[in-house]
């Protein structure tokens, strides 16, 4: 039996109880991929998870897993030797035949890949590209004025220096990335960023697997069921996924169907009266378009509840100035409601624009407009035919056990090249 050790970013929801913390609601592609793996009975997963606060600091076993945890800022700018160390000590207990490690947005990818080469296993560890922070920092808030960017936070940090720590984590995933042997992905895009920084890397294709309610919910968005001239939005919180270039759109949008409403995931960034300057901005905007009464935050999600979402939307919208394959997006297609994507980073992959979603410029608030209502008028059941070509389209390509087989196999290849 293979040991592999797992590098994760958050406590997998399985596992706050062990650190009387709440369950996390993200991360949900690792905690499909570590149930289906599970069930192969070939491969020993043990975990390693960030720890804020030295007094929950533990090691232990749960629901069969051996697990680590290490402390970890997840807002430092770069790595401390200590945490070198503790991932030394972690690699000596496990003893894992591939380290395999989710993402490379914080400094914590480094340091396991300083103690993996210390160690000598460095050629056994994968990175999982999750997003790219490096890539990210570029695209973080354009469209936003800079009056806005430098309006500081009450903890007197501001969009600016959000974006300088982007900057910042990018130096040490640029680090990691010229290190590791090898690295997982999933679309031409983040392919093409990591071989530009590392033409010598070994890169292998894998998809993710969804959260278990939308497979539950695969194919059960119907036009006669939805809320007719509704928008959802899974994210509104910062401005890379660019809610403000969808409020400009939402004038022309109301101007045609009036009964326009637009629903957002997530806690009111909007409430009280000391708001983050991205929230400043974005109130300025919707006192300037006049479309308050169009807005509503629905709150904090779980995975059944946004799924609800989705099957309830007429229209979900992804307005990102840059990702690489969002889950949010992902997750609307499985249920099959029809979308609306920026043309950015890896969003795009896969998809066929007009056939199984719209395809648009992020800085286009008029073409955006333009599709929204083209799906809102549904002439020729237009919505129908893409939600049933998007929802047969990620059926396919999210199929569980054929991507953890795919994930096993690379665990296998990268053994081979030994």
């Amino acid at each position: 039996m293979k040991k592999v050790l797992w590098l994760c970013n958050i406590v997998l929801p399985d596992f706050s109880q062990e650190f009387a913390i709440k369950r996390n609601p993200f991360g949900g592609w690792m905690t499909g991929m570590l149930h289906e793996l599970e069930k192969r009975g070939d491969l020993d997963i043990s975990l390693c998870f960030p720890i804020r606060d030295s007094k929950r600091l533990k090691d232990g076993n749960c629901h069969g897993h051996n697990y680590y945890s290490f402390i970890c800022d997840m807002n430092a700018e770069t790595y401390h030797v200590d945490m070198v160390d503790r991932f030394e000590t972690i690699l000596e207990k496990a003893m894992p035949d591939i380290i395999h490690i989710w993402g490379t947005e914080y400094p914590h990818t480094t340091a396991m890949l300083l103690a993996c080469r210390k160690k000598g296993v460095l050629e056994r560890s994968v990175v999982h590209i999750q997003g790219l922070v490096s890539v990210y920092a570029r695209h973080y808030m354009p469209g936003v004025p800079f009056e806005y960017t430098t309006l500081k936070y009450e903890d007197g940090t501001s969009m600016e220096e959000d974006k300088n720590i982007f900057e910042k984590h990018g130096k040490c995933e640029d680090e990691s990335l010229k290190m590791v042997k090898h690295v997982i992905g999933r679309t031409d895009w983040d392919r093409a960023c990591v071989e530009a920084k590392n033409p010598h890397i070994s890169y292998h294709f894998c998809e993710e697997i969804l959260r278990a309610s939308f497979y539950r919910y695969a194919g059960a968005w119907k036009y006669e069921e939805c809320q007719k001239h509704s928008i959802f939005v899974s994210q509104a919180s910062y401005p890379v996924k660019g809610f403000h270039y969808l409020l400009q759109a939402l004038p022309v949008i109301i101007q045609r169907f009036p009964d326009t409403q637009v629903y957002v995931a997530g806690a009111d960034i909007m409430a009280g009266k000391k708001r983050q300057p991205y929230a400043e901005y974005l109130k300025e905007l919707i006192n300037q378009m006049s479309v308050s009464n169009h807005i509503n935050f629905v709150g904090n999600l779980d995975e059944a509840q946004m799924a609800l979402q989705y099957k309830k939307a007429n229209v979900f919208v992804s307005a990102s100035t840059i990702e690489n394959s969002p889950n949010s997006l992902r997750e609307a297609r499985m249920v099959g409601t029809p979308s609306v994507i920026s043309f950015v980073g890896g969003a795009y992959n896969g998809i066929e624009s007009k056939k199984d979603g719209f395809l648009y410029p992020y800085d286009e608030p008029a073409l955006l407009a333009y599709y929204v209502c083209t799906l809102f008028e549904n002439k020729d059941d237009i919505c129908t035919y893409v939600s049933e070509n998007s929802s047969q389209k990620m059926r396919k390509q999210s199929e569980p056990e054929a991507i953890a087989q795919c994930n096993a196999m690379i665990y296998e290849e990268i053994l081979n090249s030994l």
